[in-house]
């Protein structure tokens, strides 16, 4: 890994976004497969600092300010957070999105092609695990998610079934409390502050 990160650095990046195994949708990668690429965000912040000279934005994982201060401590200069703004009020989400990011069901995500053909996390759901295991049968990326919009699509499941959608969500959703972004902002920097 270090020397993926190595390349980056020297093809004048002016920052390396290092993103763990715990964020939510589609899985980034660089010189290998998303497969090949799941490494939790604690232990791939410090390699990636060791590396390099330039900035890092630490991302995957992070929905508060434990979060955020582990990631600087360990090395990342900055912090990128998307479920925990994905859930308030102010996201462009759909509101069905929203709803199933804060109760108990969001405590549940899973790495899946099945809505996509590429490797993504989100919230477990009727697909995610009737499915599991049975990549060989899915389609590959683009063309699956156009399979996944006709079912979308078929009336029997159209009228916001959540069995047949993609709910993406990073692993701290559970940690989630906050509808509000101004909020969670004011808390985010408030519980810094104090620490």
């Amino acid at each position: 890994m270090p020397l993926t990160i190595v390349v980056l650095q020297y093809a004048g990046i002016d920052a390396i976004v290092a993103t763990g195994f715990e964020a939510g949708g589609h899985r980034p990668s660089f010189l290998r497969s998303a497969e090949d690429s799941l490494t939790g965000i604690f232990a791939l912040i410090p390699q990636v600092a060791d590396s390099v000279k330039i900035p890092i934005i630490a991302a995957g994982g992070i929905a508060d300010s434990r979060g955020i201060k582990a990631a600087l401590d360990l090395g990342a200069d900055a912090v990128q957070m998307g479920t925990a703004f994905l859930a308030t009020t102010q996201s462009n989400a759909a509101q069905d999105h929203k709803d199933i990011l804060l109760p108990e069901k969001a405590k549940y995500t899973t790495l899946t092609k099945v809505f996509t053909g590429r490797l993504a996390r989100g919230v477990r759901g009727r697909l995610t695990e009737e499915l599991k295991g049975e990549e060989s049968l899915l389609a590959p990326y683009p063309l699956q998610s156009k399979f996944m919009g006709l079912l979308k699509a078929y009336p029997a499941t159209a009228n916001s079934n959540s069995d047949f959608k993609s709910y993406w969500a990073g692993q701290s959703a559970s940690l989630l409390k906050h509808k509000d972004a101004k909020v969670l902002l004011e808390t985010l920097v408030s519980e810094m502050i104090e620490k």
